[in-house]
Order: C-alpha cells, then sequence, then structure tokens
C-alpha cells in the first residue's frame, strides 16, 4: 500500500496507459512505452522507497493483465542524470533491452528504489569517501542496474 500522493497520482496516470508492440523496433518500442517520474522538491519528502515498490509493483500488475498473450519484458531504472525514474515494455523476441551501456539486470526492486530516492532525491550520500591519504578513488566502470520482469 502507498502512503504518498505523488506516488498515487503517478499510478493514476500510468497504469492504464496503451502499450506499444513493434517486435521490429526495440527503440521505438521502448520509446513510445517509457514513463519517466520525479518528484518536486515539496512533494520528495512524501516520497518513500517502499511507496516507489508498491507504485512499480501496481504498474506490472496492470500490465501483466492488460498483455495477456503478449511477451514482454517490464524494465525499470533510475536515470542519474535526469534524476528519474523511468520505466518502459520492451518485446522479450528482441532477447535484450535497448540501453547502449553495461547493464545488470536484478530483481530486486528495492535496490532501484532506494538509488533513486534516497541515493538521488534526498541526496544522501550513497558515494565512496577518499582514502585516508587524501586520493580520490578509482573510478569503477559504469553499470547501470535494470528490475527486469517479464510480463505477463
Amino acid at each position: 500500500m502507498m502512503h504518498s500522493t505523488v506516488v498515487n497520482s503517478w499510478l493514476a496516470m500510468a497504469k492504464d496507459d496503451a502499450v506499444e508492440i513493434d517486435p521490429d523496433n526495440i527503440n521505438h518500442e521502448a520509446m513510445s512505452n517509457m514513463w519517466r517520474f520525479s518528484p518536486t522538491d515539496e512533494e520528495t519528502p512524501q516520497v518513500e522507497a517502499a511507496d516507489i515498490v508498491a507504485f512499480i509493483g501496481q504498474v506490472i500488475a496492470a500490465r501483466s493483465s492488460a498483455l495477456a498473450g503478449e511477451q514482454m519484458l517490464f524494465y525499470c531504472w533510475h536515470d542519474a542524470q535526469c534524476r528519474q525514474l523511468r520505466f518502459s515494455l520492451v518485446s522479450r523476441s528482441h532477447g535484450r533491452l535497448p540501453f547502449r551501456c553495461e547493464v545488470r539486470e536484478t530483481q530486486d526492486l528495492a535496490l532501484i528504489a532506494e538509488r533513486v530516492v534516497n541515493g538521488d532525491w534526498r541526496n544522501e550520500d550513497f558515494m565512496q569517501a577518499p582514502s585516508e591519504d587524501g586520493d580520490e578513488p578509482e573510478q569503477a566502470p559504469f553499470i547501470l542496474p535494470v528490475f527486469v520482469v517479464p510480463v505477463p
């Protein structure tokens, strides 16, 4: 159950949206089915990671019933550059997600929710601190965590 009126309003907008199915063009399909969410500064304190998990779960349930018979992948990620929670759907027949960077698929939606809510929207420090000798930590290669689940 979601306690945030902000997240409830997002659900009202997104849950019944039409889904574009284009097994010949993964980018068209991904862009047509993408939703983006980010609270205002005033709304941010109302949003908890648990609300995001419940929100995405309800979107998945709505998509699953609407897409009966279609083989799709629902995926969700944190776009740090835009400070947004994003999700979309693509046909499973593509055999991949439409990212040009390396991704780490996860079934742990809380990982994405914590990252976007606490690590970004609330600016809590999840970054690695400099070492005791003052050197900056070595930058690891960028790997995007993406929550992925087949629907229906």
